[in-house]
């Protein structure tokens, strides 16, 4: 029996892309991680701004958008 097909390698239909794991689970972490870093940074900086009234206006913003900002969901950027 032959290996050949209208002149290609069965070989050549093996090499289709393989799906990794490993990259999908890298991938999944490190999306995890971010998620969490955006809420602890948005905690803090909810914090910052209830220390004192003028923190906003320290780090050059309204104070109504950095709660806007603070208050967003996770997984948003």
């Amino acid at each position: 029996m032959s290996h050949y097909l209208d002149g290609e390698t069965v070989a050549a239909f093996a090499e289709s892309p393989s799906f990794s794991w490993r990259a999908f689970f890298k991938s999944a972490i490190d999306t995890v991680r971010i998620w969490h870093t955006r809420q602890r940074e948005r905690q803090q900086l909810l914090d910052y701004l209830a220390m004192d009234h003028r923190a906003a206006s320290d780090i050059g913003i309204d104070g109504s958008n950095a709660r806007e900002w603070a208050q967003r969901p996770f997984w948003r950027a």
